[in-house]
């Protein structure tokens, strides 16, 4: 996996939970309220049924070599994409990281506020340090709106949209279907994408955990780092 992580951007970990403790989670109030009506949270990680799930993820993360021992981690975003919310998403990387609160640093861009929260655009440096983990609480198969990645693309730092379509043309896009309890593990850089799901009757509910470095620089502070 970490050789698959380092050159294309991403690995699956196949069954990383069993079936109970994917049963338990996506049977959870927070997992499951408004479904057809909510598209998802980006403030789990402050619920401690959640901080325990990050704790214990990145601990297995960490023996396996995939995550640095002092990595924390400091969001996680349910994604729920079904009938009723149903979008597609075009290429781009993940940019922002979750911080206390605003610095004065050129070197720090794109300011924002989400969900209550301050969010920044850090240096490629920082972002290169970062390990974006997808939980998968249902099976996501070709036509449930899977995310499409170009591999090795992490590689080559911040991408205007220009220079990310020729990657694309250039490399070609994956896939990136899993079955329930599957781990997709990928860099925040890397290009990706996903279409809207074409099976209906279709779920595709996934909790996206971000880890990063515990001391982020920058005069930085994450929100909240478990």
């Amino acid at each position: 996996m970490l050789e698959s992580l380092n050159e294309r951007g991403f690995a699956l970990w196949p069954d990383a939970l069993d079936p109970g403790e994917v049963a338990a989670l996506a049977a959870r109030p927070a997992v499951n309220a408004a479904a057809q009506d909510d598209a998802g949270d980006r403030e789990l990680l402050r619920e401690p049924w959640c901080g325990e799930l990050a704790a214990a993820l990145r601990a297995r993360l960490s023996a396996a070599g995939l995550l640095a021992a002092d990595a924390v981690a400091v969001q996680c975003t349910l994604f729920r994409k079904s009938a009723g919310r149903n979008w597609k998403v075009t290429l781009h990387q993940d940019l922002s990281i979750p911080v206390a609160a605003q610095v004065d640093d050129a070197r720090l861009s794109a300011w924002s506020r989400k969900q209550g929260g301050t969010f920044v655009q850090p240096p490629v440096e920082l972002l290169q340090r970062l390990l974006a983990v997808r939980l998968h609480l249902d099976d996501c198969g070709a036509g449930d709106g899977p995310l499409r990645v170009v591999p090795g693309s992490h590689r080559h730092g911040r991408l205007d949209a220009d220079a990310a379509a020729a990657l694309r043309a250039a490399q070609g896009e994956t896939a990136c279907t899993a079955r329930r309890g599957d781990l997709l593990i990928m860099r925040p850089l890397l290009l990706h994408a996903s279409s809207k799901a074409t099976r209906p009757e279709g779920r595709r509910r996934v909790l996206h955990f971000l880890y990063g470095p515990r001391e982020p620089g920058y005069a930085l502070h994450w929100s909240l780092a478990i």
